[in-house]
């Protein structure tokens, strides 16, 4: 069997042990470069990935596919070299409840998250035939008590972190839960545990994803996507806004400011 120059990223993280999450993140670091292949997915170099000293295995038995000529370009080919079962299903006004919000509550180790709004709102989550509310940062506690890992990046959190710091300042201090502002994010992406992904109109407020009467929500829609090659682009996307260098992470001396300056515009308006 030969070795390409070029493989996939699926069997990049076969040849170096590491995680989907973890080539996604190398490529849009900047340490890893990626090209992109017509009618397929993501090429990385066996010779880069070798002089990053990522290769644990020196003899990987590839199957043998036609050489394939590199695209630079991000995103501009369809992509249609299927490897397992993906699918797509249309999501619709209170199905964001359902099919969206249900979802986050069920992922066992990781949920991703881009979103233009990060409200505080009560959350009702169905448990022994009850529907107790809490608010969000209860919400992410109890997904990093299970010991998933939660990334935000948001346009506007500083709603979310300011009532978070008074009132669950242990979710800020977990490792786990990781929240960064960016001021240029205005798509709404949910990535659950790097398999399935919402791709919609949905923020993370109670007339969006919460379980609100017909009168009190919004008309959102969206799509949820699955299969490794149809959440790839979504992925990338995710990561280029999540490692954007304008991003302010959450425990940042200046990310405590703005929250500040926030709270104080937000007291003066409404007379607090």
């Amino acid at each position: 069997m030969s070795i390409h120059k070029y493989i996939s990223t699926k069997d990049a993280v076969r040849l170096t042990g590491l995680s989907t999450q973890e080539i996604y993140a190398l490529i849009h670091n900047g340490e890893l470069p990626a090209h992109k292949a017509p009618k397929s997915g993501w090429r990385v170099s066996l010779e880069d990935l070798s002089e990053l000293g990522l290769i644990q295995d020196e003899t990987p038995a590839f199957v043998e596919e036609p050489e394939e000529e590199l695209n630079e370009e991000l995103f501009d080919e369809p992509i249609e070299d299927n490897e397992i079962e993906e699918g797509f299903s249309y999501v619709a006004d209170e199905e964001h409840y359902t099919k969206v919000f249900k979802r986050m509550s069920e992922v066992k180790h990781s949920l991703k998250i881009a979103t233009a709004n990060l409200k505080n709102f009560n959350i009702y989550v169905e448990e022994n035939d009850s529907k107790e509310p809490i608010r969000p940062w209860d919400f992410f506690m109890s997904l990093v008590e299970r010991s998933i890992h939660v990334q935000v990046v948001c346009m506007e959190p500083f709603d979310f972190y300011n009532y978070t710091k008074q009132n669950c300042p242990q979710l800020l201090n977990n490792p786990l839960f990781e929240l960064r502002y960016n001021t240029h994010n205005h798509m709404k992406i949910f990535i659950y545990d790097d398999e399935y992904v919402y791709i919609g109109s949905a923020n993370i407020t109670g007339a969006a994803i919460g379980k609100r009467s017909v009168r009190k929500r919004n008309y959102e829609a969206g799509m949820l996507i699955w299969g490794d090659d149809l959440i790839e682009a979504p992925l990338c996307h995710f990561y280029k806004s999540w490692n954007d260098p304008d991003s302010i992470k959450h425990t940042w001396k200046r990310f405590i400011k703005l929250a500040k300056e926030r709270e104080k515009e937000y007291r003066a308006k409404h007379g607090r």
